[in-house]
């Protein structure tokens, strides 16, 4: 997600964004001591505190809220950044099922399935085995889909996508996403349906990415808007 929040929130003072290494959702088991201490970090000067990640394979749960607050994305998979929201998300899932989204963040730091085999398997298995493992793991999937978020030139990027998909003999196809979802997170209007608004001393647990469609009917007036003051994503 950094080039899409790089290229948000590169002209708003207000706005100061800090990352943790994508390889943490591998071992979520051991995600949450990172957050909470990117969390108390954040929370000795910023005015509101925002995750730019959901459940991950419940790498959040546990964190605890500070004084500020804390806004979190009301969805399991990162891939409802790319297309909009929690909600458009679930509908691509449903609409078309067995889809391996590629966004551009994902392959120039070599996160897709052919650099993983290189960078990652071979070294520790040999290449024929870690060809088998991939495969393994994205047998289910019937495409492979080129997430195109305006940020970045696809052409290298367009090239090595392609290359995935006919290495592991999947459609491919492109699709223009949505970074509304991405500027509701940074700036607002957030509503319950679609992000989890906790209060001091909260924890964050499993059971709050539930039942949204509930909270949407219950709390869709309560609405954290744009602060004026400065803000930790």
């Amino acid at each position: 997600m950094q080039p899409e929040l790089e290229k948000l929130g590169q002209h708003d003072e207000r706005v100061e964004i800090s990352y943790l290494e994508q390889s943490l959702h591998c071992t979520p088991q051991k995600m949450t001591p990172f957050v909470q201490q990117e969390v108390d970090r954040a929370a000795q000067y910023a005015s509101q505190v925002i995750l730019a990640c959901g459940l991950c394979s419940n790498g959040t749960v546990g964190v605890t809220v500070r004084q500020q607050g804390l806004i979190v994305p009301r969805c399991h998979d990162c891939m409802a950044f790319f297309l909009g929201s929690p909600a458009a998300h679930e509908h691509a899932v449903k609409a078309h099922i067995g889809t391996y989204y590629l966004p551009p963040g994902w392959i120039s730091t070599r996160m897709d399935p052919l650099s993983i085999i290189e960078d990652k398997y071979t070294p520790r298995v040999g290449r024929e085995l870690a060809i088998w493992s991939m495969k393994e793991e994205l047998k289910h999937y019937s495409r492979i889909v080129l997430v195109d978020t305006g940020i970045m030139e696809l052409g290298a990027l367009r090239h090595r996508a392609m290359e995935n998909a006919n290495f592991f003999n999947k459609e491919y196809e492109e699709i223009k996403s949505s970074l509304d979802y991405f500027r509701r997170l940074l700036w607002g209007p957030r509503t319950r349906d679609n992000f989890i608004l906790l209060e001091a001393g909260e924890t964050i647990e499993q059971s709050m990415f539930l039942g949204k469609n509930v909270a949407a009917k219950t709390e869709e007036k309560n609405v954290y808007g744009a602060r004026n003051d400065k803000s930790r994503t």
